[in-house]
């Protein structure tokens, strides 16, 4: 069970599912160390809820792909092929069924991959529509996105002499993108002047979309766009820009970490009965859900949701904590898909506990691959210089070789200091008093 759910108020319900749950062969996802000494992300029992569960422990066993890629890249397709009919109107925000996710692995071990094509194989049964001519691939502009889910465009006609339209647009505004290479769509949001990341933001909230621009007069309304990525750990950490991090893009996604689950050096069999099965349950589903408008909350959800929420929507400090600042948003977006494929229009408090569990895993996922870092290059530095032993200012302009301005370093010593991370105090000389900085008692552990 993930923290988050640990927080809250074990009641009789709970008790007796849990129980219920331990006498259940539980799915294979033995802790792994590697070369950090802290265990890796696992995921709990109650993420694998209803038909989606059901399907990754039928799929595991066949599969060398980790079943938390599997899960989340289920979870994501489905609220993709759903559209936008499903909703939820929360202090003046819509939220739909779209999701980001990005699946996090070791190169040619996390098997991030073969997971999606596992998955692929299952929505082509489940609307062969939107599995064929719904999910693209190949993210290099905002306007290349707006383009997949554009309005019709008009221009002036001169023969007609009146405006007319030049470009039917779209008619189906469901996108799913699929970047399999995702470190090349953050190595395009470090070029100036381009738009995706506005782009992709504005279409995670399900808002219009413009370049606003005169030379692409293209623009969407009522658009459903989702996201699924994959990158290694080294180049998550070598391109993810501290401007990216802190924008309201990061945490957008949901970072998945994915290792290997096991060896299958033949391959499974989970063959075209199983795939055929599956892809015919979800496209139930599937049906379901898109005459569903506005979902609904069943008071056990309520109740759970208010113990949790202000937890969910503390806000943590460093890039972690800045990665995962929408877990509220994100929890309340995965309870709704789980219940889109439960075939409920009613959010239940299953779907929420169900949806916790992936918060909490993506919240480690994070923590494991980016730890105590600030995602701010200079303050990191004084943090890892001061472990050796208490600094002056100019102590601390010699970690970088004074080769840092003194505006820089300022800045990060009061936004240090103001975090609490260090503190300082000031000793007597034979001159003036000095001030000497320390790591905080928190850091200090």
């Amino acid at each position: 069970m993930s923290k988050l759910l640990q927080a809250v108020e074990m009641t009789p319900e709970i008790v007796t599912e849990l129980k219920q749950r331990q006498n259940q062969p539980p799915p294979d996802r033995t802790p792994v160390r590697e070369e950090r000494d802290v265990l890796l992300p696992s995921l709990g029992d109650w993420a694998f809820h209803g038909l989606v569960g059901e399907f990754i422990m039928a799929l595991s066993p066949h599969t060398e792909a980790d079943p938390a890629a599997l899960l989340v890249q289920t979870l994501v397709a489905f609220g993709a092929a759903a559209g936008r009919g499903p909703h939820l109107i929360l202090d003046g925000s819509r939220h739909q069924p779209n999701e980001y996710a990005v699946i996090v692995g070791a190169s040619g071990k996390g098997r991030k991959g073969t997971s999606w094509a596992r998955i692929k194989s299952v929505f082509e049964g489940a609307d062969a529509e939107f599995s064929n001519h719904r999910i693209k691939t190949g993210l290099s502009s905002g306007e290349g996105l707006i383009f997949q889910v554009r309005d019709p465009i008009e221009s002036y006609d001169i023969k007609k002499g009146e405006m007319a339209i030049s470009d039917p647009g779209v008619e189906d505004k469901r996108l799913l993108a699929i970047e399999p290479e995702f470190a090349s769509v953050l190595k395009v949001l470090e070029r100036d002047g381009n738009l995706l990341s506005p782009i992709l933001r504005s279409a995670w909230d399900g808002g219009k979309l413009s370049p606003l621009t005169k030379s692409h007069p293209i623009e969407a309304t009522d658009s459903h766009v989702s996201l699924i990525g994959h990158i290694t750990e080294e180049e998550l950490v070598r391109r993810l820009t501290e401007t990216e991090a802190a924008n309201g893009f990061g945490n957008r996604i949901l970072w998945v970490f994915s290792r290997r689950a096991r060896l299958l050096p033949f391959g499974g069999q989970f063959g075209p009965e199983k795939i055929e099965e599956f892809g015919s349950r979800f496209r139930s589903r599937l049906e379901a859900a898109r005459i569903i408008g506005p979902m609904g909350m069943t008071e056990d959800f309520k109740r759970l949701w208010e113990r949790i929420y202000p937890d969910l929507s503390e806000g943590k400090g460093g890039l972690s904590g800045g990665l995962t600042s929408r877990a509220e948003a994100h929890a309340m977006r995965l309870g709704m898909i789980y219940a889109l494929v439960d075939g409920s229009p009613n959010m239940e408090a299953d779907h929420l506990r169900a949806a916790l569990e992936i918060v909490a895993y993506v919240q480690d996922t994070v923590r494991w691959i980016f730890g105590e870092s600030l995602g701010d290059p200079v303050s990191d530095a004084i943090l890892e210089g001061l472990k050796s032993g208490p600094k002056t200012r100019t102590e601390l302009a010699r970690i970088f070789g004074n080769h840092k301005s003194a505006r820089l370093i300022d800045r990060a010593v009061k936004s240090l200091a103001g975090g609490g991370r260090i503190v300082s105090t000031t000793e007597k000389t034979a001159g003036r008093e000095r001030t000497v900085w320390h790591l905080g008692a928190e850091k200090a552990k």
